[in-house]
């Protein structure tokens, strides 16, 4: 996939996921008689927009995500603009009965977490209807289609368009001690690490053992593309079993799959923070708009049963990253209110606007940071 496809889907992809999330708080908000007064596809300048039923809908310009714009979010700042036009007291008072910040603190907080449940409810429902997909499985015997310079498959004089068909004493074929996936061959090599294993070739139509000693890799290593013989491959596909039997089953998986992301996703990013300061090696496999552009890019030339788990990942780090205490995600958000709640008395604006300023500071910061990664990965960087 070229650039321009890759930046496509890329922002496809991420409208989807935004667009989800700020669906979420829109029909929260609706349910709980709170007035929307815009609900945005894109953001500003606005392109187009209707009104129906007192909100407006609107495509705007930057094809970045949504938003949800509802009365009261910035406190009583709608009421003193209502009134500097004029308004009577109670007519202010009648608008703003549907104002957010006039809600109890529980309707408040469903609304601003209602988001991150609709990107697990989508994460759920992608990963469902990947399990029920058939997984694509490489079978043997492997083609053998670029070797690394100073590996041990360049040591060992293997060449392109080599057919491994197999190793040490085990051959790619019918019987039920023989190999027949090709992960089964690479599963093999891993596991002996450090000593030498035989590759049975064919070149040629002629019989060849080649032997190589597999690298021992690092996190580090695997990171970077390094094999632990060093060359790339292909051969055929085909299409296996789902992992689902059963629409039950499937559920079941999704849910298991999601909660294990979600609970893994904290640690990683506390390690990416703790690489980003220098207090740990690296930052892990955190990646930022640009890496995760390029991703998608090569994802989307993936089996359908890929694609669906890649944006129900991408659901899954959107969900969890937006509950985190932290300014302005919508869990810093539902820090602020419960704070209000604790103090019985609302933040000041301006104090409360310097928080979420700060915390969006920080937050570009370590985006920008971690894009410096992303260009580094980057072929050719």
């Amino acid at each position: 996939m070229g650039v321009i496809g890759t930046i496509v889907a890329f922002i496809v992809v991420l409208v989807i996921l935004v667009l989800v999330h700020e669906l979420g708080h829109f029909i929260a908000a609706k349910l709980a008689g709170i007035t929307v007064e815009e609900f945005g596809i894109g953001f500003p300048p606005r392109l187009t927009s209707t009104t129906w039923r007192g909100t407006r809908y609107s495509i705007n310009a930057v094809p970045l995500g949504g938003f949800v714009k509802m009365l009261g979010e910035d406190g009583e700042a709608d009421a003193e603009r209502m009134r500097s036009r004029g308004l009577s007291p109670a007519a202010v008072e009648r608008a703003m009965a549907g104002a957010f910040n006039r809600k109890p603190i529980w309707v408040r907080i469903l609304v601003l977490v209602a988001g991150v449940a609709m990107n697990f409810v989508l994460a759920v429902v992608l990963y469902g209807v990947a399990f029920t997909q058939p997984i694509p499985e490489h079978v043997g015997p492997m083609t053998v289609t670029a070797v690394q310079k100073g590996s041990p498959a360049a040591s060992g004089a293997l060449m392109a368009g080599d057919r491994i068909v197999g190793v040490d004493n085990k051959r790619f074929g019918t019987a039920a001690s023989d190999l027949r996936l090709a992960s089964e061959l690479t599963s093999y090599v891993n596991a002996r690490a450090g000593r030498v294993v035989v590759l049975r070739v064919d070149r040629n139509g002629h019989s060849l053992g080649i032997s190589v000693t597999p690298r021992v890799l690092t996190d580090t290593d695997r990171q970077q593309g390094i094999g632990p013989i060093g060359f790339e491959w292909d051969s055929p596909v085909i299409n296996g079993p789902a992992l689902a039997s059963n629409p039950v089953e499937a559920v079941g998986l999704s849910l298991d799959t999601t909660a294990r992301i979600a609970v893994q996703i904290p640690g990683a990013l506390a390690g990416t923070v703790a690489g980003l300061l220098g207090l740990a090696p690296n930052t892990g496999d955190a990646r930022g708009p640009i890496g995760i552009a390029q991703v998608t890019g090569e994802v989307l030339q993936q089996p359908l049963v890929t694609q669906l788990a890649f944006v129900g990942l991408l659901s899954v780090n959107l969900a969890v990253l937006n509950v985190l205490p932290f300014p302005p995600l919508d869990g810093g958000r539902v820090a602020v209110v419960l704070l209000e709640a604790v103090r019985r008395r609302r933040l000041p604006a301006e104090r409360e606007a310097l928080i979420y300023l700060t915390g969006f500071l920080v937050l570009i910061t370590l985006v920008i940071l971690i894009s410096i990664q992303d260009i580094a990965r980057l072929p050719g960087s």
